[in-house]
This record gives structure tokens, C-alpha cells and sequence, in this order.
């Protein structure tokens, strides 16, 4: 019985441990920032660097009356996404503003969930002062930005890639079995787009091992018995990072976009 004891003993105190690097170190665990400076990417003509205060992001934009505001995901950068606009989003009379977050894009600010909701704020202000018609587009973890966008902001339309219901139930499928207080970074979908008027769009790739497709099924789930406007759309043997090959998401936008 002595080896069961100390056994239970060394699991406990592994737990302990491991629960308090999750606790200190999670930004560097959940955010992986991507170093080269915004001003170094190569952007293609008719799209800009936009700032607003201390946030900044790329901006597609000739004066349509439609805006669309896009939040992606955690290793990656607004300069990945460039040609959103230009290829994919003004053909459809939209302008288009992809967010960066502070900490990317030789931001020297460490990347965390506040800093992600101030710059969706700084979005969303600056957004409503010029646009009557917003749609806001997230992917992976920008959907917890895009979500709560939606609740903060008036918008027409929600699209979220590859979505969650909260990051810390994602967490706790994978094993990190621990109280939700530990996760200071957590995004809760389902809280804030339960109150969410606007058509929520929700697609996934039934072979995504990052975001697990079942994450966004209980988003759906929630949000439909919450009595909102909700549809998903899962695509057979995609997996997280095949959602936007140009032929089916542009047929995609063609048939959803207002």
C-alpha cells in the first residue's frame, strides 16, 4: 500500500505543478506570434496598413458600403491573410479589415486575450463610425474575438472557420482536467454569441485535430437551443488549415454574403 500512497502522492503534486505552469505560462502555450514586421509584408495593390491607436491591421478598402472584419488565428498574422480582400471579398462589395493583435508582427507587447479584445474594440469603434453594414469573419482562435465582436457591435452576419464552443472545453477534451479559473485566456463562444441576433455561419473540417469538429457541433447545439440563427456546415476530410481553397470558399461567400 506504501508504493499506492506515494504513487497518489507524485500525481497530485505533478497535477499541482503542471496546473501552475498552465496558470503562468499559458500566453506563451496558447499564442504563437509570428515575428516579421507588418510593414515588411508585401502587399499586394489596394490594400494598406491601417492603425488605429495601438492597434493595426491591413485594410482592403474603396469605399464600399459593406465592411467585413476578419480576426485570425494564433500562429499566424494579418500579412497571411492580405489578399482577402483584394481576391476573395471586394469582388463582393466589401471592404475588408484583417485585425493583427497585439505581440504579432514585431509588436514587442506580449500576445494575451486582452490584448486581442482591444483591438476587436478599436475595430468595432472605428468600424461603426464609417459602416452601417458589418459582417465579422473569424478563424480558430479569432472566433473568440469575432464572437465577441458580434455581441459588442451591431452586425449583419457572423462567419466563423473551424470554431469552438470555449477554448477551456477544448482544453479539458485534450486532458488539461483543471479548474476553469486557471484559464485566464479562455473565449467563451457560446456566452457571447447566445445573445447575438445576426445569421451565424458556422463551417468545419470533419478531420481537424487542432480544433476538433465535435467543438464546434456543441457551439451549434448551444447557440440552436438558445433559439438563434444558426447553421454549420461540416466538409468531409478537410482538416484545420484546408477550409479556404479559393474555389469553394469564394462559392462559399457568393452563396451566404448578403
Amino acid at each position: 500500500m506504501k508504493w499506492l500512497k506515494r504513487a497518489l502522492v507524485t500525481l497530485v503534486v505533478f497535477y499541482g505543478l503542471f496546473g501552475a505552469v498552465i496558470y503562468v505560462a499559458q500566453e506563451r502555450m496558447m499564442f504563437f506570434p509570428k515575428g516579421e514586421a507588418l510593414a515588411a509584408c508585401n502587399l499586394p495593390a489596394g490594400v494598406r496598413i491601417w492603425e488605429q491607436g495601438n492597434t493595426r491591421g491591413l485594410l482592403a478598402a474603396d469605399g464600399r458600403e459593406r465592411l467585413l472584419v476578419f480576426f485570425h488565428g494564433n500562429a499566424e498574422s494579418a500579412c497571411d491573410w492580405r489578399y482577402l480582400g483584394v481576391n476573395h471579398l471586394n469582388p463582393l462589395g466589401y471592404d475588408v479589415l484583417v485585425v493583427e493583435y497585439p505581440g504579432y508582427s514585431g509588436d514587442e507587447r506580449t500576445p494575451s486575450k486582452q490584448g486581442l479584445l482591444e483591438a476587436m474594440a478599436a475595430a468595432g469603434e472605428w468600424a461603426e463610425r464609417r459602416y452601417d453594414n458589418i459582417t465579422v469573419m473569424g478563424y480558430s482562435m479569432g472566433t473568440g474575438a469575432a464572437s465577441v465582436f458580434a455581441r459588442d457591435y451591431e452586425v449583419d452576419q457572423v462567419f466563423l472557420f473551424a470554431p469552438y464552443d470555449s477554448i477551456y472545453n477544448v482544453a479539458f477534451g485534450m486532458g488539461l482536467a483543471y479548474p476553469r479559473f486557471l484559464l485566464r485566456n479562455d473565449f467563451d463562444n457560446v456566452a457571447a454569441l447566445k445573445v447575438v441576433d445576426a445569421p451565424i455561419y458556422i463551417v468545419h473540417g470533419d478531420a481537424d485535430i487542432v480544433v476538433p469538429a465535435e467543438a464546434s457541433k456543441r457551439l451549434f447545439d448551444a447557440l440552436q437551443a438558445a433559439g438563434r440563427d444558426v447553421s454549420r456546415e461540416l466538409r468531409p476530410g478537410l482538416g484545420h488549415q484546408e477550409l479556404f481553397e479559393s474555389e469553394s470558399f469564394d462559392r462559399y461567400l457568393a452563396q451566404n454574403l448578403l
